[in-house]
């Protein structure tokens, strides 16, 4: 049987202090904060999980600077239902061509 879950891919900016701004994946949402994955940005940094606000005005994610983010166990296993399905489902190259490095303004 295969999985189908909901990814939703969102603009994150790397640094309130820059405007780089690159593509991440919601793995879960609470209480305002969303826990982001951030692929590889660029060779010198590896991939990331980031806690996250999102900036309605300007439609992208930001760090939050939060040190926790509360989960229920139901969370984690949303989390873990998404990153199996993505395991099983999608190739290497999908995985990839979802996540093009691209800077989005």
């Amino acid at each position: 049987m295969k999985c189908c879950v909901f990814v939703r891919k969102v603009p994150f900016r790397l640094s309130r202090s820059k405007n780089r701004i690159v593509w991440a994946m919601v793995l879960s949402e609470r209480e305002g904060l969303a826990l982001l994955y951030v692929p590889k940005p660029d060779e010198q940094r590896s991939h990331m999980l980031v806690i996250a606000t999102e900036n309605v005005q300007e439609r992208l994610f930001e760090d939050s600077g939060a040190n926790h983010f509360e989960m229920e166990t139901e969370d984690l296993t949303g989390i873990g239902v998404k990153l199996t399905a993505l395991a099983e489902s999608v190739s290497e190259a999908e995985l990839k061509k979802f996540f093009e490095r691209e800077d989005l303004f």
